[in-house]
């Protein structure tokens, strides 16, 4: 099976680019060694390879020898780097909306990055992963830009409740106090922002509703064409790309698309299906394809559907369409010759 690599939209990696120029680096040479092209850096649909995103941290780390490198914009927002996404966080009523839209969108700014929102009585935590093997600066810098984007539409010093870090304690602990504003907590099992019930509920400066609909659409638009506007229709491209090969096991395809099993499970369950749905819905349709075919034997079309044996297709068959795989195909032939 075929995987498309994650990738990091340009946007995103200017505003990288533009931090670590800020330091006194050499950013375009740091580029070119990371495997990064320079001439997408300025196209607003270009997109940059995740693992070659990583390793411009890595570099950039390594060279500047700063200890938080990722925290480097202190204060700064960069509303640009969001892309896409921005506007439709903008255009929201108020904190909450703009929390629940990013967690949406986020594929604009990454496909790489899952953002899983869970809400109480106390307010909200975001946990972001970012796939495997990504350094801690990476992590230190998406969660200082989001909360400070936050602060910029809110209008407001906004500090979240806590903050979790799965990487090491530092020896100065200074730097994320002075960034974030509130207690960080290091060597957690994953990277966390939390909110009050009372910062969700902070009205946006820059809410629109008249503009909601239209930078929705837009947005929605831009996921099409990166291929992430639903979870079910990845599935059902990565299920049809592998099935020759056997079932794919659901872990395989949550790790493809860069999400937990968990995570897999609630998306597809917010849009009316489930795995074990899906498999069976691409069975069916690429088993009605393969059998209007009469030059496919059924031990090719049961190959073909990661099916074991003729008798699994049989079975298959007799549940989708009430017949057997021959009378199926029978029925066909009728209908072509009647027709």
């Amino acid at each position: 099976m075929t995987i498309s690599r994650p990738t990091v939209s340009a946007a995103w990696v200017k505003g990288i680019v533009e931090m670590i120029g800020a330091l006194g680096l050499e950013p375009l040479s740091l580029l070119e060694e990371a495997g990064l092209p320079l001439d997408e850096l300025d196209d607003p649909d270009g997109r940059f390879d995740s693992a070659a995103v990583s390793a411009l941290w890595s570099l950039a780390a390594q060279q500047s020898g700063h200890p938080h490198l990722g925290l480097a914009l202190e204060g700064a927002a960069k509303p640009a780097c969001f892309g896409a996404a921005l506007h439709v966080m903008m255009s929201s009523p108020d904190l909450d909306a703009a929390v629940r839209r990013m967690a949406q969108y986020v594929p604009i700014i990454s496909s790489a990055a899952t953002v899983e929102l869970a809400f109480d009585s106390q307010g909200c935590s975001l946990t972001l992963a970012l796939g495997e093997d990504v350094p801690g600066e990476r992590y230190d810098f998406a969660l200082l830009m989001f909360t400070n984007l936050c602060r910029w539409m809110t209008g407001r010093e906004l500090r979240p409740q806590s903050v979790d870090l799965a990487h090491a304690r530092p020896a100065n602990l200074l730097p994320y106090l002075a960034a974030f504003g509130c207690p960080c907590h290091f060597g957690t099992r994953h990277y966390r922002l939390c909110f009050s019930q009372a910062d969700l509920g902070l009205a946006l400066m820059t809410g629109n509703p008249l503009l909601t609909e239209l930078h929705e659409r837009f947005a929605d638009e831009r996921l099409a064409r990166l291929g992430d506007a639903r979870t079910t229709r990845r599935v059902r491209e990565l299920v049809m790309a592998c099935l020759a090969d056997g079932e794919p096991a659901r872990g395989d395809v949550a790790r493809a698309l860069c999400m937990s099993e968990r995570t897999l499970h609630r998306r597809l369950q917010d849009e009316g299906t489930s795995y074990v749905q899906l498999v069976d819905a691409v069975r069916r349709e690429q088993a009605a394809h393969y059998l209007d075919q009469t030059s496919l034997c059924f031990t090719e079309i049961s190959f073909r559907l990661g099916f074991a044996n003729q008798g699994t297709l049989f079975r298959a068959c007799k549940r989708w369409f009430n017949v057997s795989p021959g009378r199926y195909r029978e029925r066909l032939r009728a209908r072509v010759e009647s027709g």
